[in-house]
């Protein structure tokens, strides 16, 4: 009888190289990008809420698979941000629970906005836990690029780049701000 051959997993070790977590984050980024809508495919209506929430990330951690979480949640964010900003939040737009069917439009942006803030911050989380600062840092300019181009061309995504933009601005200004103002002089009493 021949001995079993174990079977490589798709999850980097400990003692992978960071390439190798960096790698699996980044591609699994491109799949969380489009992931939420899997849900057309699988018959569950536009916006299950099974698909659209934090739900796949989590699957991926209860798995073990950190990397890939890491991945799924960041695109996932992305993807759910867009969805934010719909024509209209009606119908098609809503999210839908199963069993429950759609919920009305303030509860379908409430799920879309909170799950979209969860994902990032568990994908950043988990990027400061795998990745050294140097993979950290191109791992996080390659989904910068990526989310760009994914809000780039959706339609939801123009506000997003908007409030993300002015976010930026004032971060940026309140920083170079606060770099040049010196603490007031105590005068002792």
């Amino acid at each position: 009888m021949a001995a079993a051959v174990p079977m490589p997993s798709p999850e980097p070790s400990a003692t992978s190289p960071p390439a190798v977590a960096a790698l699996v984050s980044l591609v699994a980024l491109a799949v969380g990008l489009t992931l939420p809508d899997v849900d057309l495919r699988l018959g569950l209506g536009h916006r299950s809420a099974l698909t659209h929430s934090l739900l796949p990330a989590l699957l991926l951690l209860a798995w073990r698979q950190r990397a890939a979480a890491c991945g799924i949640a960041a695109g996932i964010a992305v993807h759910l941000a867009a969805d934010c900003f719909p024509r209209r939040m009606t119908g098609y737009a809503t999210v839908k629970l199963p069993l429950f069917g759609a919920l009305p439009p303030l509860e379908s942006y409430a799920w879309l906005a909170l799950n979209a803030a969860a994902a990032l911050l568990l994908a950043a989380w988990w990027a400061r836990r795998l990745h050294a600062p140097a993979a950290r840092a191109l791992v996080g300019l390659a989904a910068l690029a990526a989310a760009l181009r994914y809000l780039w061309h959706d339609p939801g995504g123009w506000p997003v780049l908007a409030l993300a933009g002015g976010v930026a601005f004032a971060v940026v200004r309140g920083k170079r701000r606060s770099l040049f103002r010196h603490p007031p002089d105590r005068e002792e009493h």
